[in-house]
């Protein structure tokens, strides 16, 4: 009797048929699983996931900053009256009215710039369609834009130098009868 060892072939050899088919099977079924495993679970991996995550910012509210009176180019008299939120900064400027889903009818916003200038606007992020009215430095109203629609990225600029521009609901200026050539006075509260 000899002491040798066999190898891993002659033990495979040495197996039945049975065993040999169950040990195929075994492997072509661990082929299988690991074949559909990466190709099918890395589809699904490798789609993007989509989370209900928006980009959302609270809507301001307004804030009574002041008074504003839209006057007849003759006689100066009152066309009509709105309260308004001041816009007198850089950044006040920039932010407007942007993100509100709606506005009195007897309210709007006064933008005071730092100086007289060709001024030009746009509707990026704001929701409201708008009348934008820019006035000269002796408060003369120097063009009016009506029906302004939301979210254009449009560039929508003044016909002559402006010191202020007011924004108001849509369809306003044609409601009050304001046009070009008429007066703004204001007051600021402190």
């Amino acid at each position: 009797m000899s002491n040798t060892q066999e190898s891993p072939e002659d033990k495979i050899s040495s197996l039945s048929s049975a065993r040999k088919l169950l040990l195929l099977l075994a492997v072509v079924g661990a082929v299988v699983f690991i074949v559909y495993y990466f190709f099918f679970n890395e589809e699904e991996s490798s789609a993007p996931i989509t989370t209900q995550t928006t980009n959302t910012v609270d809507e301001p509210q307004f804030v009574k900053e002041g008074d504003l009176w839209f006057l007849s180019q003759e006689e100066q008299d009152t066309l009509q009256h709105i309260v308004i939120e001041v816009a007198d900064d850089q950044e006040q400027r920039a932010q407007g009215l942007m993100y509100r889903s709606a506005m009195e009818e007897d309210h709007g916003m006064l933008f005071i710039h730092d100086e007289p200038k060709v001024q030009s606007y746009w509707m990026k992020n704001t929701k409201l369609p708008l009348d934008i009215i820019y006035v000269s430095p002796d408060k003369e109203i120097v063009t009016i834009y009506q029906g302004v629609m939301p979210y254009s990225t449009k560039s929508i600029p003044s016909t002559a130098e402006a010191l202020y521009v007011v924004e108001v609901n849509a369809g306003f200026t044609g409601r009050h009868g304001i046009e070009e050539g008429d007066f703004i006075a204001y007051e600021v509260l402190n």
